[in-house]
């Protein structure tokens, strides 16, 4: 029992250091390059851009019937950001659109 805590405790410090490790480099510099600070202009539409990818892969390539509670979802959360500019309604609209589409399905 005593080797299982070690090694979750060891996990999530070495974990959380990974992730302080960048904020702490990137506070010692007095500026930031330039390709730091393009990329983290980009690194927002990049990650969404494969996630969506990634929710609608399958979608494609099943039936109309099966891959219409994904593409439904999808338009009504894009709609909704669209009207409201709220990210999070959005995702709690389209998450729960889907799952009662499924749900009922």
């Amino acid at each position: 029992m005593n080797k299982i805590i070690v090694i979750i405790v060891l996990s999530a410090l070495l974990t959380f250091a990974l992730r302080a490790t960048p904020y702490l480099l990137i506070n010692k510099l007095d500026h930031m390059p330039a390709f730091l600070v393009k990329l983290i202009a980009d690194l927002p539409l990049v990650v969404m851009s494969v996630l969506v990818v990634y929710c609608f892969k399958d979608a494609l390539y099943v039936s109309p019937m099966k891959s219409l509670p994904a593409f439904v979802a999808g338009l009504v959360t894009v709609i909704s950001y669209k009207l409201r500019h709220n990210t999070m309604l959005s995702i709690v609209l389209g998450t729960l659109l889907y799952m009662g589409i499924l749900h009922i399905m």
